[in-house]
């Protein structure tokens, strides 16, 4: 029986385009010696941010939301056309920033929050009925209630830094604020909350422990609130205690997960390694970022790092199991049990995997050092990268429709 497909494959495709132009547009601003920060830098944040993973998330949480929960969807259709339309906001709002039009930025932030605004008021509604359920489904409720309140606390701060006057506060202490809840508060929360349980799938192992989650989770929520404050009111002393909240709360996670990954008994390598890289960016970025707390000049390559390394390695793992596995239910029917192995190709999986970490460990080093040329070679590497995996995506397809089960 073939039914509706589990997770939408449009908002993953739109995903994917978004991480395919992302690449050449990292090329552009090489090119043209674009400072980091500018305007039109914030072009490929948000484009990476937005309509990459975020629109990816919202995508997968979908299916992820009631199979975690227990409860059907509440107003589905309209969480569903919230997806079309948030991701229609975010190339728009990509493309506003290139461009530098700032009419345009405000018009495209507004699509973007109207199309949040509608996935979480169905999201609300689903989940204040899993608040009524069982314990575990009811602290998963409360968690990804927080995520998606982190997620529309920066979508607003978004909003009102676009309607700002010049000498605004908001402008001043307001675009790391929003970063924080976007990138941590959002983005790695729910990343370090739906690995956990994805890993059995990919790994065939999970944790032992139930502590390292809640003491992660806690911590770099805690982080945001705090970091967040010190950032508003310039206090230092809360930037650190921040800093060294989130620190405290990745480190636990990744132990955690490296440990279920050295323990894979899945014989399909490539996800794991995947998962596996972006642990360790995640290292990386934690590193840099309480480096720019203290001084140093790494906002930048922090940005990069969390955003390329930890934040879309993690999606690359999800992508070569769960979206090998969306495409075989689609094509065989939902029953179908074909491992994401016997439909990708292996050479181009691996080549896919080592463009991007070439990618991400090239960019970050030409963020640090101050050279573009470094850039530009980061932008081949993951173009290369992304269009190795594309075919091998393509071939996948392909191969699952070979056979009529």
């Amino acid at each position: 029986m073939r039914g509706a497909p589990w997770i939408p494959p449009t908002g993953l495709l739109a995903g994917q385009l978004a991480h395919g132009l992302s690449w050449v547009l990292l090329a552009f601003l090489a090119l043209r010696g674009v400072a980091a920060g500018s305007i039109q830098s914030l072009s490929w944040v948000h484009l990476i941010g937005l309509a990459w993973l975020s629109t990816i998330a919202l995508s997968v949480l979908l299916f992820v939301l009631p199979q975690f929960t227990d409860v059907r969807w509440r107003a589905e259709s309209l969480a569903r056309a919230g997806v079309a339309v948030f991701a229609a906001g975010a190339f728009a709002l990509a493309t506003a920033f290139w461009l530098a039009n700032w009419p345009f930025v405000r018009g495209a932030a507004v699509v973007v929050a109207a199309g949040l605004l509608g996935y979480v008021v169905a999201a609300c509604l689903t989940l204040a009925a899993a608040l009524r359920g069982a314990p575990a489904e009811r602290a998963i409720a409360r968690a990804l209630l927080a995520v998606f309140a982190f997620f529309a606390v920066a979508a607003a701060l978004g909003v009102a830094m676009t309607w700002a006057s010049s000498a605004s506060h908001l402008l001043r202490s307001g675009p790391a604020i929003h970063a924080h809840f976007a990138g941590l508060g959002w983005l790695t929360l729910l990343v370090m909350g739906v690995s956990v349980r994805t890993v059995g799938a990919i790994a065939g192992a999970r944790s032992a422990r139930r502590w390292p989650h809640i003491a992660s989770g806690a911590s770099c929520a805690l982080a945001v609130l705090v970091l967040a404050s010190g950032l508003w009111w310039g206090l230092d002393a809360l930037e650190w205690l921040g800093s060294a909240a989130a620190g405290a709360g990745v480190l636990i996670y990744a132990l955690d997960m490296l440990d279920v990954l050295r323990r894979a008994r899945v014989t399909h390598r490539p996800p794991q390694a995947f998962l596996m890289a972006g642990l360790l960016w995640l290292l990386v970025a934690a590193t840099l970022g309480i480096g720019v707390v203290a001084g140093e000049p790494w906002g930048p390559a922090y940005v990069y790092v969390a955003l390329v390394g930890w934040l879309g390695q993690m999606v690359n793992g999800h992508l070569h199991h769960i979206g090998v596995r969306l495409m075989a239910t689609m094509a065989r029917g939902d029953d179908d049990e074909t491992p994401p192995g016997a439909l990708l190709n292996g050479a181009l999986t691996w080549l896919t995997f080592w463009c991007f970490q070439l990618a991400v460990l090239v960019g970050t080093t030409g963020l640090l050092a101050g050279a573009p040329a470094f850039l530009l070679a980061a932008a081949i590497a993951g173009a290369t990268g992304w269009l190795a995996m594309a075919l091998n995506l393509a071939a996948a397809w392909r191969a699952a429709h070979a056979v009529t089960l």
